[in-house]
């Protein structure tokens, strides 16, 4: 740590992170914040080369702020080892952060297990609500990065993409993981009959068909002796349902494999009415890797209720019956691992999920660190608490579009009580505020980033501590 760069740097007004100072081609650099921005300082920025903006803070040492715009995080990208990577670890966590404050917090906890860490994680949807853009939290897991002084590997998850222009904003911003969700490309087959089926499966393409032949009857057994053996029908049935779905994710993959030379393909039908059945699964696998497409990872639409910011509903024997029989196929077809959408808070299944996939799966969180920033503005604002309560009520038909919860605004009372901890505890209204936080950062974010700010310390203690449950329970060790 250099204490004289950081003595200088609280002399001028700016917030140090003691942990940030590295060593860069002989100087010192460190992190730090003022009035809500980011820079690096050094008293050799002449080092670094040409960045815009750079600010002189103290003549005499010739002290200088860099901030950390998009230009010069471009320029420092390669010197700082700022870029994100793929994965390099067996498990991998991604933590969204819709506000763009705790990447350092995140880290803190992510760094203590032997996970891969995936800090830069939103969705489009996410970004319209937020007012955000993919360069923008790619800026923000940055931060992160360079305040904690991490120095290991992490990733950049571009979300539930489902168009070709968001594949190009995403790569244009250096992502290095691409989940490609085709939910609205499946076609319903709940209502075909037997004849239509016939029908529809000659039509097929000859890959489509290749593939329901190759697998008739093909025998799964799970690691806990149980067996599962491929329907044919059902295999047709997942080869219309998906065909069109999975042309499409063959699309987007070939314009990434065309423009990078590395990166982590997962592939999303988790927010598809149809629950995934082993047919689904082999159809979906096999139709990728024939098509040239490799698969890093897969998120399934699994039985039961994954709705935000609270634990899983459903019946727990038949999870974990469909987990095994995932499990059993991944290790059959190889070369990828199950991915858990909606993973914020399911504490009561991470042990299924863990056993099920022998330690190797990708789990996704995001809206619940944005929950524990709730906690804090209930804890030290009541007053602000309340007021953000009333502005989730009065837009909550806004918010639920495109989310899967069950909430409505009669189930809650006109105004809180006065115990909030108690009261956000509640999983209606952590759902509540959970899908409501487009709204309530339009009307009042400056308000809320501003208090988040002055309470930094507390913020980060508790989504930490968050993040750690949800790290302990999935990791069987416990901490690295």
């Amino acid at each position: 740590m250099d204490t004289h760069i950081q003595q200088l740097l609280r002399q001028t007004g700016f917030r140090v992170y003691e942990n940030s100072c590295r060593q860069v081609r002989g100087t010192t650099i460190c992190f730090a914040r003022r009035n809500g921005s980011a820079f690096l300082a050094t008293t050799q920025p002449e080092v670094l080369g040409e960045l815009d903006e750079a600010l002189l803070l103290d003549a005499e040492t010739n002290l200088a702020g860099i901030p950390l715009t998009w230009p010069n995080y471009l320029a420092l990208r390669t010197m700082l080892s700022l870029a994100p990577s793929t994965c390099d670890q067996p498990i991998s966590f991604g933590a969204g952060d819709r506000l763009g404050m705790v990447s350092g917090a995140h880290l803190q906890a992510l760094a203590r297990y032997r996970v891969f860490p995936v800090i830069a994680q939103q969705s489009p949807r996410e970004l319209v609500r937020t007012g955000r853009d993919f360069r923008d939290v790619m800026l923000s897991a940055v931060t992160g990065v360079l305040e904690t002084g991490y120095a290991g590997t992490w990733g950049a998850d571009a979300d539930h993409i489902k168009h070709e222009q968001q594949i190009l904003q995403a790569m244009e911003a250096g992502y290095s993981m691409y989940t490609v969700d085709v939910s609205d490309h499946l076609r319903d087959v709940t209502r075909l009959t037997q004849p239509e089926i016939v029908d529809k499966a000659r039509t097929l393409s000859a890959l489509s068909q290749s593939i329901v032949r190759d697998h008739l009857n093909l025998r799964i057994r799970t690691e806990q002796g149980e067996y599962y053996t491929l329907d044919a029908q059902q295999l047709a049935l997942s080869a219309i349902a998906f065909e069109d779905a999975l042309q499409e994710a063959c699309r987007l993959y070939e314009i990434l494999r065309t423009n990078l030379s590395a990166f982590d393909f997962e592939l999303s039908i988790d927010e598809s009415p149809r629950i995934s059945t082993p047919e689904d699964h082999v159809f979906v696998v096999e139709y990728l890797r024939r098509s040239d497409a490799n698969l890093t990872s897969l998120a399934l639409r699994l039985p039961g209720e994954f709705q935000k910011g609270v634990d899983y509903a459903g019946d727990l024997a038949e999870l974990g019956r469909a987990l095994r029989l995932h499990a059993a196929l991944c290790k059959e077809l190889q070369g990828y691992r199950l991915s858990l959408h909606s993973g914020s808070d399911k504490f009561s299944i991470y042990h299924l999920f863990r056993e099920a996939t022998g330690g190797r799966f990708h789990v996704k969180t995001s809206g619940t660190s944005w929950l524990e920033a709730v906690e804090l503005i209930a804890r030290v604002h009541p007053v602000l608490f309340t007021d953000l309560y009333r502005l989730c009520l009065f837009s909550i038909e806004e918010s639920t579009r495109g989310y899967s919860v069950s909430i409505s605004a009669e189930q809650f009372p006109p105004l809180p009580p006065d115990d909030l901890s108690a009261f956000l505890a509640q999983p209606k209204v952590r759902q509540l505020f959970h899908i409501s936080y487009g709204v309530l950062l339009e009307e009042a974010g400056s308000t809320i980033r501003d208090l988040l700010d002055a309470h930094e310390q507390e913020h980060y203690r508790l989504v930490t501590e968050h993040i750690e449950k949800h790290l302990q329970a999935l990791t069987e060790a416990g901490g690295a």
